[in-house]
């Protein structure tokens, strides 16, 4: 998905961090518009593959079979509420 992109959901955020939102989005479009590298704290996905944040708070995975972790979580019996 090259051209994909997230964008945070702002509900009940106060105005000052919707400003930051906004700097910060601007900043990444401005760095992809004009070729420039865009800051690893703002990176989930390059190239395809997780990366900068992305890569340390997500598993590898897709949205029809999942990431080897949801598999594993899948496979372990259902254990009975008391």
């Amino acid at each position: 998905m090259p051209h994909h992109g997230m964008t945070p959901h702002i509900s009940g955020t106060s105005l000052s961090a919707q400003a930051r939102y906004a700097a910060g989005t601007r900043e990444i479009l401005e760095c992809f518009l004009e070729g420039r590298p865009i800051r690893d704290e703002y990176l989930i996905v390059q190239g395809g593959r997780l990366a900068g944040a992305g890569a340390h708070s997500y598993s590898e995975g897709d949205a029809t079979s999942g990431s080897e972790e949801a598999a594993r979580f899948g496979a372990r019996e259902a254990v009975p509420a008391k």
